[in-house]
């Protein structure tokens, strides 16, 4: 699942794994769900190069279920493949998807190589010094150990020694650097930290032995604690509740303000609700 989570603001890496997919107007990604998911006509303006295109393009690593993520005939799906399109469809556009690695969005988006970050964005005061965000979530962070550990924590710090793997970028990597100084300062050994590309490959290494626990976001760790009850549990609670949102270039109002009427209109007739339910995305809603 995607690093869905939060690499540093100004952290420049290079975008590997592109990979682009097109929403076209007969709707691979439609839902019965929405009626919009297909190109429309504009109910809120686009700027006029984006009309004139028919297209917007978002960036997302499409690597963090159930937000987003392929399916088994390799079309992007999940929460925010919907919501994204459903925005587009409300602008009367159609969605192009490019797929990078967590750290490369930001870095594409200021690059423009894309229109917009379709992403589990976390809204930080640094990072809004760089871009713009329109809030559509919140997350947290996550301790997940397999089931049959019998290791107990309630804090980062307690997890001293132990094998621990994250997504390079992430925020719970940040979180885990943090603690592993206050760890040193302290004259205890430091969490043995495992930097993998994706939260996919965390929960691939938890599975075969290869690492302890490892630090996801509360969504991610609620969608493969699902997927395998019998194999994971968290460990200890939820940590750093904080919103989330979609990521635009600094001072695009032409985009902002159309988007955000187009989710707001969402939000006032009930797709948005019925997105979360659907995505079992309760308790992440605004």
């Amino acid at each position: 699942m995607s690093n869905s989570n939060q690499h540093t603001p100004g952290g420049r890496g290079k975008a590997i794994g592109r990979r682009t997919v097109l929403a076209g107007m007969t709707g691979a990604l439609a839902s019965p769900l929405l009626g919009n998911a297909v190109m429309a006509q504009a109910r809120f303006q686009p700027p006029a190069a984006l009309a004139a295109k028919g297209v917007i393009t978002y960036c997302a690593t499409i690597d963090n279920p159930p937000r987003a993520f392929y399916d088994n005939q390799q079309r992007p799906t999940g929460f925010e493949v919907e919501l994204g399109t459903e925005i587009a469809s409300r602008m009367g556009l159609r969605v192009n998807w490019v797929q990078l690695r967590f750290v490369g969005l930001i870095p594409a988006l200021q690059a423009q190589q894309c229109d917009a970050l379709m992403q589990e964005l976390f809204i930080r005061p640094e990072r809004l010094e760089i871009i713009d965000m329109i809030p559509f979530s919140r997350t947290g962070q996550r301790i997940v150990t397999t089931k049959a550990s019998t290791l107990q924590a309630t804090s980062l710090e307690d997890l001293s020694g132990r094998k621990m793997a994250v997504p390079n970028g992430t925020t719970i990597h940040n979180l885990v650097k943090e603690a592993n100084a206050k760890l040193k300062a302290a004259g205890k050994p430091e969490i043995n930290l495992v930097v993998l590309p994706t939260t996919t490959e965390t929960f691939q290494q938890l599975a075969t032995g290869q690492i302890e626990v490892l630090g996801t976001t509360t969504t991610a760790a609620s969608y493969y604690i699902g997927l395998r009850p019998n194999d994971f549990r968290p460990l200890g609670e939820p940590f750093g509740l904080i919103g989330t949102g979609i990521g635009l270039r600094k001072g695009n109002t032409e985009l902002f303000n159309p988007m955000k009427q187009s989710f707001d209109s969402m939000v006032a007739d009930g797709t948005y609700k019925r997105l979360i339910e659907k995505w079992n995305m309760q308790g992440s809603e605004l």
